[in-house]
Order: structure tokens, then sequence, then C-alpha cells
């Protein structure tokens, strides 16, 4: 065989294999650099709302389990304010209070594992240094405790909440790789500074645990659309119901409009969050960043 046609018989040979190499050469370099970014810029989120209906506090595993296998594979679960105490219940404040190690964290620790979800555990009374406080905790997919939220408000009106628990010391913005979330609790929601210090911080999407009443339902509606337009964020508002309290979570997108909701009964709300939309949005009307002062 002439010398120059075995040359070109052995590139040819060896080609599938250099063409191989190369493919795994591509793909090992586009997984290292998925390494290197944030998990995604879109994510589910799913809402848990709760009747709060029973002192037995017995069967809301089971109730959770239930709402969780209607929502399926989602990024976030939310709960609502006190789910497990019940926001009313004042007299129980004191014998349910738990400690962060406590029965209720234990539970979201091992739910946020299971799902390999992220979880904010709606609120839980928390015992720490001889004084009581309405705590959300924010897991991640491991189960790990990112940080936690102490209430800021705490309601005097028709409430003895005030009277009860101590208040918390600030929002609080977590950063993940779902991106950066602010959290407040409730009556927090009538206080716009505390959400535009969060907005100041980085939040681009405010998780609301909340127990609010029937009797203020526009104001419900009216606080989270507010909240949303003024910081161009996201809000996503987890409420309980029954007991007087009103359902209806909600979420709200940075244009203000409520893109999602429940009615008044226990059941739960999935819907998606685009952060990329949000980017865009803030970047072509920049209102949030042309504040004075």
């Amino acid at each position: 065989m002439d010398k120059h046609v075995q040359t070109m018989t052995n590139v040819y040979c060896e080609m599938p294999l250099l063409i191989s190499l190369c493919t795994l050469v591509g793909d090992r370099v586009k997984m290292w650099a998925m390494m290197d970014q944030p998990e995604q810029q879109r994510f589910t989120v799913a809402l848990l709302q709760l009747t709060i209906a029973s002192k037995k506090d017995t069967d809301w595993p089971e109730r959770i389990d239930g709402l969780l296998a209607q929502a399926g594979e989602v990024d976030l679960v939310i709960l609502p304010e006190l789910w497990r105490v019940g926001y009313y219940n004042f007299g129980s404040y004191h014998s349910k209070a738990e400690t962060v190690k406590g029965e209720t964290v234990c539970f979201l620790t091992k739910l946020a594992k299971n799902l390999r979800a992220y979880v904010l555990g709606g609120s839980f009374i928390e015992e720490c240094a001889g004084r009581l406080y309405n705590t959300a905790v924010f897991l991640d997919r491991e189960g790990n405790v990112l940080d936690f939220y102490r209430k800021t408000h705490l309601l005097s009106y028709g409430s003895k909440e005030r009277a009860i628990l101590s208040p918390g010391d600030g929002g609080r913005v977590v950063k993940t790789g779902l991106g950066s979330f602010g959290i407040a609790i409730c009556y927090d929601l009538r206080f716009p500074e505390l959400f535009r210090e969060m907005s100041v911080k980085g939040a681009e999407v405010f998780l609301l645990p909340a127990a609010w009443p029937l009797s203020r339902m526009e104001a419900w509606e009216v606080l989270c659309r507010a909240r949303a337009t003024e910081n161009q964020a996201y809000v996503i508002a987890c409420n309980s119901t029954g007991r007087g309290l009103l359902g209806r979570s909600m979420v709200v997108d940075p244009w203000g409009v409520k893109i999602a909701a429940l009615g008044n009964g226990e059941g739960v709300l999935c819907t998606q969050i685009d952060l990329a939309a949000e980017e865009s949005f803030r970047s072509e009307f920049p209102a949030w960043r042309e504040r004075k002062g």
C-alpha cells in the first residue's frame, strides 16, 4: 500500500477516537461550568396553607405529607405563621415554646432532606434565654439551618402577642443558590421600611408566613401587592385558615400583579418564580434604585 494512503487510513481510523475524546472533554467542561453557576434563575415554590382547627396537634405530619404529594417536585416550601400553636392560642405560648433544636425544627430538617428542597418553616414559639420569640427558620436542601428570623413588629390590637413575646432585631436576607430571600412575618407587612431595608441588602424575593385574620381581608392583598411594587420583588405570602384566619395565600410578582392564589380552605399553591424576568424589569425600570435618601 502507498505510504500516503496508509497514513490517511490511520488518520481516518483514529478520528472516531479523537471525536469521542473531544466530546468527553467538552462534556466535562460544561459540567464544571455548571457547578460554578447558581442553581437556576427560575424555580418552583409550594405554599402550604394549613387549617388551624384542633388543639390536639397530632395530625399535622399526615396533612403536610398529603399537600406535598399534590405539589410534586419543588425547590422551595413555605409554611404559615405559628401553624402548630395557632396564633390566637396565647394561653399555649409558654407551654408550646421550643428551642431551635426542638421537635418542630427537627421535623423541618427531615422535610428539607427528604424533599431535597429549601424550606421556610413558617414560624414557631422559640424559647431562648428566658424570652419567647415568634421565629422563622430557613433550611437548605440538606436540612441545615441557614438562618432564622424573629418577628420584629409585634401586634397589640386585639392580640396578646406584644405582651408575651419579645421582638427581633430587624429583617434577614438569606443568600441561596436559588436567589436572595428577605424574611418577614405577618404584621411586619404593614411596615414598608423593613422591606426597603431588606431590598437594599439584596433581597429579590420576600417570604412572608402569616396568620392574617378574615376581618382584614382587603388590607392583606393591598399590602402584599404594595410591598412587591415598591421593591420590584416577588412577595410569597403563606397564610393559615380556620378559626377566623383568612387563608388566601398568594404570590405577587415584581410588577405588583397577583399571579397565583388560594381560597380560604386548606390547600397547596405551586407556582414558578422567574428571577431573570425580575432582573430584566429592574434594569429597564430602575425605580427601586432611584429613591432619594
